[in-house]
């Protein structure tokens, strides 16, 4: 764009006239004074145009941030819906006074990249404030805010407008994430991919009115997803980006993304399901379980499912509906990276002051603390899987009154897998939490590996990808191969115990109390 000097008294007359309709109206700021930047198509940098779905984008998002309330954009890849969300943001804090605004997004190096010393971004424009700085570079510098210098105003994770004082700050993701500040709106970019985003969403509740998730889905459950789905209540406006919006994607383009993609890949990023499985599902009988309010019953005998990993541990609360038969699902946790010890106050033993939880780990461990004295079930190999250095999985819960029942068969997928597929088909009983919520996730989206077309091995596929899903559902294949036959062993009165429980203690149901 010409400077103001180069123009015809008329033409100036023009532009300046434009220019204060941009600072009433963010579509004529965006439509007529920035550009968009797009490094695998020439020329590379282009006017930005908006499409008719962008227009109605940057209306949704002027009227969340203008009247104090979240919004959710779920999107399918190169939508250009970043660019816009950005553009509103960077148009509020030109021209309009109290606008400070926070940008997130999982990690450091994709809120900026521009000042600090990171290669995680392969390209400055890749990261949140890369991309505002290109379209503030962009800008015609009559523009600018008064005063506006890069070098003084635009730092790293910061951005200041001299003039009236707005400014536009980065951080990444964390457990407390915007706390301390106060804002207009919140940024949290592809927010499906988080790690804390419970924690962080709850953070952000104090801290400004205007949440703006912009997300395609992710790879497992998480906040994101319970968000999309109103699975916890919350009230947040959806606004779906399809592909077909975008005239730019034509039936050519749709082909040649299906050709490029994986099948999960496709349906994630491009038809925007949020079903991370689509193919090679373990568990299609999950499709039988029945959820809703079905609660601990003191009353009921109580069995507990673990799966030890080497990367993390998971466990199962389950009773058995006396009335139907049913296997109920009462509740059941996973976390990573802990001593077997942490975990000792979900079982009715006190809280090592050495050890921190979460407000969610303290809530569960305060529901469960009524539950009686369970069963446990899990791996026959925990004496030979250690998380401490010296002491088995096995010792540890032994040191704490739990001890683990198994069954030669557990070692067995195939097994395993009939026996849960059984109990799966029979029908059983979700008393529907967040975590149980998880775990249905779990169970819908284990799949196996899928086989290139072109491969010439012929062997059959014996083992499910081992991912996100993979505690929780052995956790369950744990019970499902052990729960007949102690059941069995209860009604006999323990008189002739099958052969893998024949070393068990009488008393082997430690871990809660009575």
């Amino acid at each position: 764009m010409p400077n103001l000097e180069e123009l015809s008294k008329t033409e100036k007359e023009k532009l300046l006239a434009r220019v204060e309709e941009a600072k009433k109206d963010p579509i004529v700021f965006i439509d007529r004074f920035l550009y968009t930047f797009n490094p695998k198509q020439e020329p590379y940098h282009f006017e930005f145009r908006l499409f008719d779905f962008q227009r109605d984008l940057v209306k949704e998002l002027q009227a969340a941030i203008e009247n104090g309330y979240d919004i959710f954009v779920e999107k399918c890849r190169e939508m250009g819906a970043t660019y816009t969300t950005l553009a509103v943001l960077l148009w509020f804090w030109r021209y309009i006074p109290g606008s400070n605004f926070l940008l997130g997004s999982r990690k450091e190096a994709y809120v900026d990249n521009t000042k600090g010393d990171s290669d995680e971004a392969i390209n400055k424009e890749e990261s949140l404030f890369g991309k505002i700085e290109y379209m503030l570079q962009l800008l015609p510098p009559f523009m600018l805010p008064a005063g506006f210098d890069f070098k003084r105003h635009l730092t790293f994770m910061s951005l200041v407008n001299p003039e009236n004082g707005n400014v536009i700050s980065g951080e990444s993701a964390n457990p407390n994430f915007s706390r301390g500040g106060r804002f207009k709106a919140i940024l949290m970019d592809e927010f499906a991919f988080w790690e804390h985003d419970t924690a962080a969403w709850g953070a952000t509740a104090d801290t400004t009115n205007c949440r703006i998730v912009l997300t395609t889905p992710g790879i497992k459950p998480g906040k994101a997803k319970r968000l999309r789905f109103g699975k916890d209540g919350e009230k947040i406006k959806i606004v779906s980006l399809t592909y077909n919006l975008d005239p730019r994607k034509t039936d050519d383009w749709l082909a040649k993304e299906r050709a490029r993609r994986s099948a999960e890949d496709f349906a994630r990023e491009i038809m925007i399901n949020w079903e991370t499985a689509v193919a090679g599902k373990v568990y299609e009988e999950i499709q039988y379980a029945k959820v809703g309010n079905y609660p601990y019953e003191p009353s009921w005998p109580l069995y507990v499912s673990w799966d030890f990993g080497l990367d993390g541990t998971a466990f199962q609360w389950w009773q058995i509906n006396p009335a139907n038969g049913r296997p109920r699902l009462v509740d059941c946790y996973e976390n990573h990276d802990k001593p077997i010890r942490w975990y000792a106050p979900f079982f009715g033993k006190p809280i090592d002051s050495q050890f921190d939880y979460s407000s969610e780990d303290l809530q569960l461990v305060s529901s469960v603390d009524k539950f009686k004295v369970g069963v446990h079930f899990g791996d026959p190999d925990v004496s030979k899987r250690s998380l401490i250095t010296g002491t088995s999985t096995r010792q540890e819960l032994e040191a704490l009154g739990i001890y683990v029942q198994t069954k030669p068969e557990a070692n067995d997928f195939i097994s395993r897998r009939e026996k849960t597929k059984v109990l799966l088909q029979n029908g059983i009983e979700v008393n529907q939490t967040p975590r149980t919520d998880y775990w249905l996730e779990c169970m819908r989206n284990a799949r196996y590996p899928q086989r290139q077309e072109t491969t010439q091995v012929t062997t059959a596929v014996k083992l499910p990808i081992h991912d996100w899903t993979s505690h929780q559902r052995t956790a369950t294949e744990y019970f499902a191969v052990n729960i007949d036959s102690y059941r069995l062993m209860e009604k006999i009165g323990n008189q002739n115990p099958p052969p893998w429980a024949a070393n068990l203690p009488s008393w082997s149901r430690g871990g809660g109390r009575e």
